[in-house]
């Protein structure tokens, strides 16, 4: 078999096999991969180097999603299987994981933080959306374990900044009351919030 080499688009190098197109892979790759257009390759070779194009095609993937957006192992792992298969993706995340560009400890202190303070999710609430994007039960707890804010001042919080206004009348309340129980507050927490809010609002009027 003999293997060839045509320049594409951009930095987009287009293989064919006996005159037969394969593969693309990006310029840096194909002049490092030790091959020039009219080598002999073998059926070995071949799938050796398809191998390889595969797990640098979804490494340069992996980088494309993290740009975007920081994900855990197990999120990532996800979105690139997919499309990529099972041998490259475990491939591209370890490498990743060793450049340090993954981290699920520091992912899920950020994603707990940004949860707590900027989207007003409980505690139990955190916890769930942490698991249901991959991380460990064990590291989710060590995360949501360094939150200072408690619980019934979230709650407070809430009702005098971003639900203030539905908080004046019975229609209102109760979709506060709702909103609340989907952010994973209790029943209990909630209405003791409530009363107290009641109560402070009394005061203040009169």
């Amino acid at each position: 078999m003999i293997i060839s080499a045509q320049k594409g688009k951009a930095n987009k190098i287009h293989i064919s096999i006996d005159g037969e197109y394969r593969l693309t892979v990006d310029a840096g790759f194909w002049f490092s991969c030790g091959y020039i257009s009219g080598d002999e390759i073998n059926e070995e070779e071949y799938s050796a180097l398809a191998e390889r194009i595969s797990k640098r095609r979804c490494f340069n993937r992996a980088l494309n999603i993290l740009s975007r957006r920081d994900h855990c192992e197990k999120e990532l792992f996800r979105k690139l299987v997919r499309t990529d298969g099972e041998t490259a993706a475990q491939s591209a995340v370890k490498r990743v994981k060793e450049l340090g560009l993954i981290n699920d400890e520091r992912y899920a202190q950020a994603l707990s933080k940004e949860l707590a303070e900027r989207k007003g999710y409980s505690i139990r609430a955190i916890n769930a959306e942490l698991l249901h994007r991959g991380i460990d039960k064990y590291t989710a707890e060590n995360a949501i374990s360094e939150l200072t804010l408690d619980e019934s001042d979230k709650i407070k919080l809430l009702l005098d900044g971003k639900y203030n206004r539905r908080m004046q009348d019975e229609k209102g309340r109760k979709q506060v009351f709702n909103a609340l129980l989907r952010l994973g507050f209790g029943y209990s927490q909630i209405r003791s919030a409530m009363r107290e809010y009641d109560e402070f609002s009394e005061e203040y009027d009169t």
